[in-house]
C-alpha cells in the first residue's frame, strides 16, 4: 500500500544531494519519526524497481536508481496507487474519515495497534481521532464500543449505520467518479442513477437534485451491506402505514429493476426501508400518476397545527406577522411533510446551499432558526443547519413578497409654473417610481390653494409650499439626486427613516475587553445590559437557549448572539471588541471570535427590524471593515461602517 506521504517523500528525494529527515518532516508538517518509517516502508517497495533509499549518517537520505526503466514503471505505479481511496491520509481530518468507513463496515472488533500501523501514527493520536469518530457516531445514534483484548467496534442499529455510511462516503464516491477510479462501481452507480430517474419520472414523483442524489448513494450503500449479509430489519410501528403508500410501490418497483441485474434479493424490510428515504425525500407529487385517486400531498392536522405556532413565534420574536400569508403556510406545510420523516428517522438533507443563505438572508434564517424550536419540542429531535436553511429560504420569499405588496399612493406634484417642466418632472416620477403609484396629479405652487386633497396622500415639490395643506410635503429638487430618489421611495413604501445610529448607542461599545471563553463573554455582556435597565432576568437564558439551537459565529471573527424571543422595550446592540480572540463553538475550531454584538431587537413599534438586519448583517459579513473595527476599536469607526452600510441598502431598495 502506498501512502500519500509516501509519495511526497519519494518526489522530495533526490540523486544528487542528501536530505535530513528533519527537513523532510519540516516539509511535511510530521514528526522525524514518521518519516523515517515512511523510508523504510518506501525502501522496501523501492528495491522490486530497481531503486533505493541510502541513508548517510549526518548527511541523510538520497535516492540511488541503479535500472532508470524500471524507475518509469515504478512511478506510474505509485501515481496509481495514490489515486485509490484506499491511500492513507495525512491530516487529523482525513483519518477520521477513514476510520469512520473503516470501522462501520468491519465485520468484528479492531485492535488500536493494527490501526496506528495502519495509518502509521502513535496511540496517542489514534486516541484523539477515535475521539472525534465517536462524537461523529452520536450524531447517527451509533457508539464505539471497546472490548479489552479484543479492540473495538461500532454498535448500533443498521438503519444508523447505512446513513452514517452515506453521509461520509459521499464524498469518496464523488472522488471517485471525476478520477475514474473502481470501473465497476462507477458503472453501477449510473446504471441505479438511470433505474431511479426512469421510475420517478413513471410515478410523477418530484424530488430535487440533491435528493436524487442522495437516494441513489442509499440504494448503493444497500446493495454493499445486503452482500455482506446486513440487512434493515422491518420497522414495526409503521409497516402498515408505509405499505399503504405510493411510495413503498415505487420503491418496489425500483429494487424489482435493481433485484434483476445485480442478483440481490430484496426482502420486505429494505422495501420499506428505500419506501421510507422517498418519503423523506418527496417534493410535491403531481395528481397525473397512474393510479386514479393517488398522488396528492395531504397535510394533515397535525402539520397545519405546526405551522401555526411555527409562524406565531416568529410574530412574537420578529413582530412580521405571517399569520396571514397563505402562500406561505402552505410552501412551509408541503415542505415539512418530508422534513418530519426525516427527523423522525434522523436522515439528512445535504443543502449546499446554507453558507450562502446564511449570508444573503441573514433575517430569514433567525426567523428559520427560531420557528424550528417548535419542531424540536415537537418531535423531540433536533433541526440540523442544513434544514434551517431550506426553511430560510421560505422566509426569504415571504419577505421579498412583502416588499412587493407595497399600497399605492396618490401623488401631487408641485412645482414653478410652466407646462413643459411639469410634464418632464411628471414623466421623472412615472418611470422612477412606478410601482409605488397609483395615480400622479401636478400642481403650479400659484394654484395650490384651490387643491382637492380628499384623494392625495403626499405632495412632492421643487418650490416651498405659503400655505398649510392636510397632507405631508417633501421637498425635492426638479433633477432628483439618487439621494432624492431613495428618500421618495421610503416615503412611498410608507417607510420613515430608521436610525441604525440609534440601535448602537456609544455607551454600549466595549473596547478591549477580555474574556476567558463563549459563557464569560455572555454572563458579562448579558449582565451589563441588564444592569442598565435593558432587559429582564431571564435575557441570560434566553441568549444560552439560542445558542444551542445554531450558530452565531458568521466567520469574520464576529458572532452574534441574541435571545430566542423578543425581550425588553428598547432595541439594541451591545458591541465588545476583544484585544484576543476566543473559541466560539467547541466543536468548531475555526470560529474563533474578536467581535460580539450582542442584539436585542425588543418589542418596539417604529423600530424598522428588517433594515436593521440588513445594515447589520452587511456590517459583519463584510470581513474588511471588521477587520478596520477589531484593529480601531473606537465608537466612531463602528458608526462609520455603519453609515456606510446603511448606505449601501438604501441605494438597493
Amino acid at each position: 500500500m502506498v501512502s500519500r506521504q509516501m509519495g511526497d517523500i519519494y518526489r522530495r528525494l533526490s540523486e544528487n544531494e542528501y536530505q535530513t529527515a528533519e527537513v523532510l518532516a519540516e516539509e511535511l508538517g510530521v514528526s522525524s519519526k514518521t518519516v523515517r518509517n515512511q523510508l523504510k516502508n518506501l525502501n522496501e517497495l523501492l528495491s522490486d524497481f530497481g531503486v533505493c533509499v541510502e541513508s548517510k549518517h549526518g548527511a541523510g537520505y538520497r535516492l540511488v536508481v541503479e535500472d532508470a526503466g524500471r524507475q518509469k514503471d515504478l512511478e506510474e505505479l505509485m501515481h496509481k496507487r495514490e489515486l485509490q481511496t484506499s491511500a492513507i491520509p495525512n491530516s487529523s481530518e482525513e483519518r477520521v474519515e477513514y476510520l469512520l468507513e473503516y470501522l462501520l463496515n468491519a465485520e468484528g472488533y479492531v485492535k488500536l495497534d493494527d490501526l496506528s500501523k495502519m495509518l502509521y501514527i502513535s496511540k496517542k493520536t489514534l486516541t484523539g481521532n477515535l475521539k472525534e469518530v465517536e462524537n461523529l457516531l452520536g450524531e447517527y445514534h451509533l457508539k464505539l464500543q471497546r472490548k479489552p483484548n479484543y479492540g473495538i467496534r461500532i454498535e448500533g442499529k443498521e438503519f444508523n449505520r447505512r446513513l452514517c455510511i452515506a453521509g461520509f462516503v459521499a464524498k469518496k464516491v464523488r472522488m471517485m467518479e471525476k478520477l475514474g477510479g473502481d470501473q465497476d462501481v462507477t458503472e453501477e452507480i449510473r446504471w441505479i442513477h438511470q433505474c431511479v430517474q426512469g421510475c420517478l419520472s413513471k410515478y410523477n414523483f418530484d424530488i430535487s437534485s440533491v435528493a436524487f442524489q442522495n437516494l441513489v448513494l442509499h440504494i448503493q450503500i444497500a446493495i454493499l451491506r445486503m452482500r455482506g449479509g446486513h440487512y434493515v430489519p422491518a420497522v414495526e410501528d409503521d409497516c402498515d402505514r408505509i405499505r399503504d403508500k405510493k411510495t413503498y410501490r415505487l420503491a418496489e418497483e425500483i429494487l424489482c429493476l435493481i433485484k434483476d441485474k445485480f442478483q440481490v434479493e430484496f426482502p420486505e424490510s429494505e422495501i420499506e426501508y428505500i419506501a421510507i428515504h422517498l418519503e423523506g425525500k418527496k417534493m410535491v407529487i403531481s395528481p397525473e400518476t397512474p393510479e386514479e385517486g393517488e398522488g396528492n400531498l395531504i397535510i394533515s392536522q397535525e402539520i397545519s397545527d405546526v405551522v401555526d405556532l411555527m409562524l406565531s413565534v416568529v410574530y412574537d420574536a420578529f413582530k412580521f406577522d405571517f399569520r396571514d400569508d397563505l402562500e406561505l403556510r402552505m410552501s412551509l406545510s408541503q415542505h415539512l411533510v418530508p422534513l418530519v420523516v426525516r427527523l423522525q428517522h434522523d436522515m439528512k438533507l445535504t443543502n449546499p446551499l446554507l453558507k450562502d443563505i446564511r449570508e444573503r438572508y441573514s433575517l430569514a434564517y433567525s426567523m428559520a432558526t427560531t420557528s424550528c424550536v417548535i419542531l424540536n419540542h415537537k418531535y423531540h429531535k433536533t433541526v440540523k443547519e442544513d434544514e434551517i436553511g431550506y426553511i430560510a429560504l421560505l422566509y426569504a420569499l415571504a419577505l421579498e413578497r412583502k416588499k412587493t405588496e407595497i399600497a399605492k399612493k396618490n401623488i401631487l406634484l408641485v412645482c414653478a409654473s410652466g407646462k413643459g417642466s411639469a410634464q418632464l418632472l411628471l414623466y421623472r416620477y412615472k418611470t422612477e417610481f412606478g410601482p409605488y403609484i397609483n395615480k400622479i396629479s401636478v400642481c403650479d405652487v400659484g394654484r395650490i390653494k384651490e387643491q382637492d386633497f380628499a384623494d392625495i396622500d403626499y405632495i412632492f415639490t421643487t418650490v416651498p409650499i405659503p400655505v398649510k395643506v392636510p397632507v405631508p410635503i417633501q421637498e425635492v429638487e426638479y433633477f432628483l439626486k439618487s439621494s432624492d430618489v431613495q428618500a421618495v421611495k421610503r416615503t412611498l413604501m410608507g417607510k420613515t427613516d430608521s436610525p441604525v445610529l440609534d440601535i448602537y448607542p456609544r455607551e454600549l461599545f466595549l473596547p478591549h475587553m477580555r474574556f476567558a471563553d463563549k459563557e464569560e463573554a455572555l454572563q458579562t455582556l448579558c449582565g451589563f445590559v441588564y444592569e442598565r435597565g435593558l432587559v429582564p432576568r431571564e435575557f441570560l437564558a434566553s441568549v444560552r437557549a439560542r445558542e444551542v439551537l445554531a450558530k452565531t459565529a458568521f466567520g469574520n471573527m464576529v458572532a452574534m448572539p441574541h435571545p430566542i424571543e423578543m425581550m425588553g422595550k428598547t432595541p439594541f446592540v451591545c458591541v465588545a471588541v476583544l484585544d484576543e480572540p476566543i473559541l466560539w463553538t467547541a466543536d468548531a475550531p475555526d470560529s474563533l471570535v474578536q467581535a460580539i454584538f450582542l442584539v436585542s431587537v425588543a418589542n418596539y413599534g417604529h423600530f424598522d427590524v428588517q433594515k436593521f438586519y440588513q445594515v447589520t448583517a452587511k456590517l459583519l459579513l463584510d470581513g474588511a471593515s471588521m477587520k478596520e473595527l477589531i484593529r480601531n476599536q473606537d465608537y466612531e469607526t463602528l458608526k462609520n461602517l455603519l453609515l456606510r452600510m446603511e448606505e449601501q441598502v438604501d441605494e438597493e431598495i
